[in-house]
């Protein structure tokens, strides 16, 4: 039993350490310098990809504020700039950044959008 135990105890320690590079799922929760890479990698599969995982992540958190504001007074106007203007703004904040992380870019662009 402490055997069985020891190894439940020690397979969630290593799965907690794996997993604790990637707060989002998807490429969202890469590194820039990740992003960049796959960008090169992929080309065009990549941008189509990625603009649908853009989308999804700016309306979850546009949702999440909504949720936490308990209105929809602080929400963004998603729509207000093309999803390639927007894509090309997390292209060039990963560009400048490439230490950072490309949530923290998208981020940055939702705080732009106006009300």
């Amino acid at each position: 039993m402490k055997k069985l135990s020891l190894y439940i105890f020690l397979v969630l320690i290593f799965c907690n350490v794996g997993l604790a590079e990637r707060v989002t799922l998807g490429f969202v929760g890469d590194s820039c310098k990740m992003f960049n890479d796959s960008k090169k990698k992929f080309g065009k599969e990549f941008d189509d990809m990625f603009e649908f995982e853009m989308t999804g992540f700016l309306t979850g958190y546009n949702m999440y504020v909504a949720e936490n504001d308990g209105g929809t007074k602080k929400m963004k106007t998603l729509d207000h700039n093309s999803m390639a203007y927007a894509y090309s703004n997390i292209t060039e904040y990963c560009r400048k950044n490439t230490d950072g992380y490309v949530f923290f870019g998208l981020i940055d662009y939702y705080n732009s959008l106006p009300n």
